[in-house]
């Protein structure tokens, strides 16, 4: 071993060995840190886009059993032989909310079958009591909607009454701000506005009443250009387009309150719980409304009368439908939010149109087409605004990059009680012999 000759007292000041100590320590957490947000990050991103791809799943089916319900009410619907139309709102809505009932089905399979799995011993986020009387005050609401709706429908054009009820996703929005603290950004807003343009185009040109004044060997391009609107068209009355206007409000409150209902981070299977809330809508129906049908049947608002015998099958497909299409707008609602399950509704109108070329070989006018573009493009964009990834997020990751990439951290804590802060930093002293 080399000894010098001289003692040689090496000399280090005291706060700087703390300070790279502290430094060293401060590192290498916010390296554990930055790792531990990260993996949070990918999994919370993960499980966001697994439930929006499940919840436009949901819109999917229940764009096509809105579409299929309009082919079947409309035969439902037709005069037949001797003139007569069968169009009962009233106990068609209580018919098609009873129906709700059949949700418990998967919810029983699931939680009291093995088929559940481990799952369904979780504990459930809300007690029986709570979904029943939410239930009812949900299923005052959607009934009511769909009601005025039904009501309206005679009393005003078809077109306007479309444009106004499927504006519906501008009011949800616009509820879902106050209510569920929704994100106003500048692609959510422009995709509306796209959207509802969209929607007002293709209820304007569509001219449904047409169809049924088009010659046998029309071809199904005959009406690309033709933009006039149908003759004697009914413009409707005022209490129609209030009954309308009524109508959608209360859908949208429907929704959103639905929404609002199942809020919760201590819910892990959000499909069951939906479910077993949909059952509760049908299970208070016959208690809430089951009053109504006698009583509207004895003033005669509405004489109660089974369809004919031709239409049961048309009558029970369309409680079928319709109870198809609201069930799986409600998972849609509980995966994602009212927002982009009401403005996914919207893609309907052109569904709508793919179906009557299909079906009835009839193309709609070229302004009609360009809204259903508009309709598409407005679903599209604000599809990407809910999976855009949020900027807090990116704040946060710089923030901890900058500590790994060796910018100045907070002053560690002990410099406030150092004796060595007087200026005359403390020594020790290392003789070597």
């Amino acid at each position: 071993m080399h000894i010098p000759n001289n003692p040689v007292i090496i000399c280090r000041d005291k706060s700087a060995l703390m300070e790279e100590s502290y430094q060293s320590i401060t590192r290498s957490r916010a390296k554990s840190d930055a790792s531990d947000a990260s993996q949070a990050r990918s999994a919370q991103a993960r499980a966001k886009l697994i439930s929006r791809c499940l919840a436009l799943l949901c819109v999917g089916v229940a764009v096509l059993a809105w579409v299929a319900l309009a082919e079947v009410l409309q035969n439902l619907q037709m005069k037949d032989k001797e003139g007569n139309t069968y169009s009962k709102p009233m106990f068609l809505c209580f018919c098609i909310r009873t129906t709700y009932t059949l949700c418990f089905l998967p919810y029983v399979l699931w939680k009291f079958t093995p088929i559940g799995g481990a799952g369904r011993r979780d504990p459930e986020p809300f007690s029986a009591a709570y979904m029943f009387s939410r239930g009812c005050i949900l299923n005052t609401l959607g009934y009511l909607s769909a009601y005025t709706w039904y009501m309206s429908l005679p009393i005003t054009s078809v077109s306007a009454n479309t444009a106004i009820y499927m504006c519906a996703c501008a009011a949800v929005f616009l509820i879902s701000i106050p209510v569920l603290r929704e994100k106003i950004t500048v692609i959510k807003v422009l995709s509306l506005l796209v959207c509802c343009t969209g929607i007002v185009l293709v209820s304007l040109y569509s001219n449904p009443e047409k169809k049924d004044i088009i010659p046998q060997n029309t071809t199904f391009t005959d009406n690309l250009w033709d933009v006039s609107g149908p003759e004697n068209k009914t413009s409707g009355s005022v209490l129609g387009y209030i009954l309308v206007l009524v109508s959608m409000f209360l859908y949208a409150a429907y929704e959103v309150f639905y929404g609002y209902m199942l809020q919760t981070d201590q819910d892990k299977h959000p499909v069951m719980t939906s479910l077993k809330l949909i059952g509760y809508l049908g299970l208070s129906t016959p208690l809430l409304f089951g009053i109504a049908l006698p009583i509207w049947h004895f003033t005669g608002w509405e004489t109660l009368q089974l369809p004919p015998p031709d239409k049961v099958e048309l009558f029970l497909l369309s409680v079928l439908l319709d109870t198809t299409f609201n069930t799986f707008l409600l998972l849609a609602i509980a995966l994602s939010n009212p927002t982009l399950a009401s403005v996914g509704q919207s893609l309907a109108l052109p569904a709508s149109m793919v179906a009557d070329l299909i079906l009835h070989h009839f193309l709609m006018p070229w302004p009609a087409l360009i809204g259903a573009g508009c309709v598409f493009l407005g679903f599209c964009g604000f599809v990407y605004a809910e999976l855009k990834p949020e900027e807090t997020v990116a704040v946060v990751a710089e923030d901890q990059e900058g500590l790994l990439e060796g910018e100045e951290s907070p002053p560690p804590p002990y410099e406030q009680e150092s004796s060595f802060s007087s200026g005359e930093p403390e020594t020790r002293a290392v003789v070597v012999a």
